[in-house]
């Protein structure tokens, strides 16, 4: 399962009943565990777990229902993002809450050999404390010193067999280096619209008992929004250290 991972950007297992620890096992076969940077919404005794839901006990909120709902590539705003993320659902709702996956190899091979030229040799200028001012998150001095910002090519090279990924994403993006904004933010929102078209997206629809792993050095991903006075979600995240993207 982990080569299939490697070679083919997202795998999922179907029926499965995770205990932490057993969900914990299983990432580590991928990779040593990501830590969290928002430890309100880890699971008690296992901060490398993250609640993604809108479940409240005791008349508080015990994850992050927000989590994952624009187009982007986990971690993105670290020196060595994640390398993959693994979902395991626990409740699912009965409509919307999908999970879409961009394949940004096969929207890298699609764009023209003109504009993957311009693109081959381009940084993105990514930064966390964009993306929590978006959450309306104010971060700490000390939180900010810990996620500087950083640069990261926007055309990404899969270790595994050297395919080219369009690495774009949003949310953590300020622009591209050496580029002035809009002319930076308005190239990388229209590569992140080409890769998030039709032709290059899968929909999951979760069942319960679902883990879905998507190697986040070649996909886009984001949630569909779902009726939270209707329906619960609960899922349990956990991610796989990476690399410096190259």
């Amino acid at each position: 399962m982990v080569e299939a991972f490697h070679l083919h950007g997202a795998v999922v297992v179907r029926d499965q009943k995770l205990e932490p620890e057993e969900q914990m096992a299983f990432t580590r076969r991928f990779g040593e565990p990501e830590t969290n940077s928002r430890l309100e919404y880890t699971l008690a005794g296992h901060p490398e777990i993250y609640v993604i839901s809108n479940k409240k006990v005791d008349g508080r909120d015990i994850g992050d229902y927000q989590a994952g709902l624009g187009w982007h590539t986990d971690s993105s705003y670290l020196e060595k993002p994640a390398m993959c993320t693994m979902l395991h659902a626990l409740e699912v709702p009965e409509e919307g809450s999908d999970t879409l996956l961009a394949d940004l190899c096969a929207a890298y091979n699609a764009l023209p050999a003109e504009t993957r030229a311009k693109i081959d040799d381009l940084k993105i200028h990514h930064s966390y404390k964009a993306l929590m001012d978006m959450k309306n998150v104010t971060l700490s001095e000390e939180q900010k010193l810990a996620m500087p910002d950083v640069a990261h090519p926007m055309v990404r090279i899969h270790p595994a067999d050297g395919r080219k990924a369009l690495w774009v994403s949003t949310g953590t993006t300020l622009g591209v280096i050496g580029m002035p904004n809009p002319e930076g933010l308005d190239l990388i929102h229209a590569l992140v619209a080409h890769a998030t078209s039709a032709p290059f997206v899968f929909a999951h629809k979760w069942r319960k008992g679902d883990v879905l792993i998507w190697d986040n050095r070649c996909t886009l991903h984001r949630g569909t929004p779902f009726d939270i006075d209707k329906y619960i979600r609960l899922v349990h995240r956990s991610w796989v250290k990476g690399d410096r993207p190259v």
